[in-house]
């Protein structure tokens, strides 16, 4: 019935706007908007997960029988499946030092959310842009990488739905790990989570620029960052992550600024390692994407993939397990997405996401698949509404490469357990 009602929605759901050169605009500034513009946003969010607390644990994971497990939970407190919070919360100053030379970007988060999981407040973009060399922009600090389109967007002004797709949010949010105990080549080692979520970004340098010719549009970034926590200016090994990302624009008209109307395709590949244990080991990502976006039209494919080091979150998935990490594993995901702005005041969203995890270890792998029905209600020029309804399964791909017994049923009963997810955003922005 689930798979008959999804295939109804896709056929009934035409293809907020998402377009957008976010490298021109998260890094610059029109020379004549002036030294200091303050900006920011609120998101209160009520999120509820479908859930029951778990039953029919076998082994060391019976005790945890009767609890939820934490994907049904609501981060990042993890206490209950049920919860209204300030999502995100972000005050900022952007503007020019010197009109059309050097420019800045200033942003706090105050909100519930990964990058807060351990700091009430933290910085998550304090840069400066150098615009001297012709073609080669450059920008220094703390801000995005050049990655997924999902991860570059501005979430206030143009991203549609409440929560990132599963593969951007496991592969690209990062959390720094360290070792708990013995370390394994092949499988899974365990380990503690010792920091925040990096909410896409990191400190560094980028050297940065876009070309016009005709109505096309041709952009590159290449930047070298830490690869550590953002709360730490200076680096935690001698390893720099390198990532670079290429994007070709048919831009339609005139049009410009966050919600510009276009047809793009982009690529990106990021190649660092991270020390566990007392060595190092490669954690490389990357992408390839698609969009359209011209009137009331909008259509988004991503394919991204991991390969080195894979983060399985606590096992068994309760608080205060232990974090089981891939050394030398491999992980890939996709999505689809469409929108259609049907009125001038209302929006409705469709996305499908596939998210393969441990994918190099028959009993590790995994798949979560979720399809996300939303709308978007804009009832002021700076205000909208979002709901979403997001239909969530796990799938063991290799059930009987598990052991028999305990292993093999306490991995299908937590595959079983997990919920739908449902959430109310309200967004307000200066």
């Amino acid at each position: 019935m689930k798979t008959k009602m999804i295939v109804l929605l896709a056929a009934l759901l035409p293809l907020s706007a998402q377009a957008a050169n976010w490298l021109q605009i998260q890094g610059n500034e029109a020379p004549d908007s002036g030294h200091f513009k303050l900006f920011g946003f609120l998101q209160p969010t009520y999120i509820t997960i479908d859930a029951d607390p778990i039953q029919g644990l076998l082994g060391a994971a019976a005790p945890f029988n009767g609890q939820l497990t934490l994907p049904n939970r609501v981060g990042p407190d993890l206490e209950d499946n049920d919860q209204a919070q300030f999502f995100r919360a972000r005050l900022g100053a952007r503007g020019n030092i010197v009109p059309g030379k050097i420019n800045y970007f200033l942003l706090a988060e105050a909100g519930k959310n990964a990058v807060t999981s351990q700091r009430d407040v933290m910085m998550t973009d304090a840069s400066i842009t150098f615009n001297y060399i012709p073609g080669a922009r450059i920008r220094a600090g703390l801000f995005k990488l050049p990655t997924s389109e999902e991860a570059l967007v501005a979430v206030h002004l143009a991203y549609p739905y409440v929560y990132f797709s599963n593969a951007a949010t496991n592969l690209l949010v990062e959390s720094q790990v360290k070792s708990t105990g013995a370390v394994n080549a092949t499988g899974a080692s365990n380990g503690a989570t010792v920091s925040g979520g990096s909410g896409f970004r990191d400190w560094g340098l980028q050297v940065y620029d876009w070309f016009n010719k005709g109505p096309w549009e041709f952009s590159y970034a290449l930047m070298v960052s830490n690869g550590n926590e953002v709360e730490e200016i200076s680096d935690n090994d001698n390893n720099k992550d390198i990532t670079g990302r290429l994007q070709a624009s048919y831009v339609f008209g005139k049009s410009k600024g966050p919600n510009r109307e276009d047809a793009s395709v982009w690529l990106w590949h990021q190649n660092g390692e991270r020390q566990f244990g007392g060595q190092d080991y490669d954690r490389i990502r990357e992408g390839i994407g698609a969009r359209y976006q011209k009137g009331p039209w909008r259509a988004t494919a991503e394919y991204l993939r991991g390969d080195g080091m894979i983060f399985g979150g606590p096992n068994p998935p309760f608080p205060g397990q232990p974090v089981q990490v891939g050394l030398n594993e491999k992980a890939n995901g996709w999505y689809v997405e469409g929108g259609w702005r049907f009125h001038k005041s209302w929006e409705v969203n469709l996305r499908h996401d596939v998210f393969n995890r441990m994918t190099e270890t028959a009993a590790l792998e995994r798949q979560f698949t979720t399809t996300t029905l939303g709308a978007n209600w804009f009832f002021y020029k700076n205000t909208r509404l979002t709901l979403n309804y997001e239909w969530r399964d796990l799938d063991v791909p290799n059930l009987s490469a598990i052991p028999a017994g305990a292993q093999r049923t306490n991995a299908q009963l937590i595959a079983d357990n997990l919920g739908d997810r449902a959430s109310v955003q309200l967004t307000w922005f200066f």
